[in-house]
């Protein structure tokens, strides 16, 4: 039989873990994302991505992709929940005489979007990071319509 003074001092002691177990996440709950980016077969040279809450996260983010391959550390990572997807990635080339100045300041230069509208400005591509898993999410981009339309 166990005696109230060594039960009291066991439940203080599963308390006190579990309040620490709680505290241990430095993070808040923000996951680590990473993945790779296609682009009509190949590893997306340059460009961005970003993860738009859709569950009222208030973790948005994004990254850089760079080589094919981005990583949201976890310090800035994503909340479990579901996310929108959004790439973007300019030609980097300036269409011939069509700088547009900026106000104030030099001409911006203006490009082409490599990535297809239904991964970039009408995505509907989603996302679902989780808790305590690896958030690793491969995109592969197909090759843009380039029938014009009639």
């Amino acid at each position: 039989m166990f005696s109230s003074r060594t039960l009291f001092l066991c439940g203080i002691l599963t308390l006190g873990t579990a309040v620490l177990a709680g505290c241990s996440d430095p993070y808040g709950g923000r996951m680590e994302v990473s993945g790779a980016v296609t682009l009509q077969g190949q590893p997306l040279k340059e460009g961005s991505i970003l993860f738009a809450p859709l569950e009222n996260q208030d973790t948005p983010g994004g990254a850089q992709v760079i080589q094919g391959e981005y990583k949201i550390p976890p310090q800035s990572g994503l909340r479990p929940g579901k996310y929108l997807v959004r790439l973007t990635a300019g030609d980097g080339r300036t269409p011939a005489n069509e700088e547009i100045a900026a106000p104030g300041g030099p001409a911006n230069i203006v490009s082409v979007d490599l990535i297809p509208e239904d991964w970039n400005t009408r995505s509907k591509h989603e996302i679902e990071v989780k808790a305590r898993s690896v958030n690793k999410f491969n995109f592969d981009i197909p090759k843009m319509n380039t029938r014009k339309k009639k």
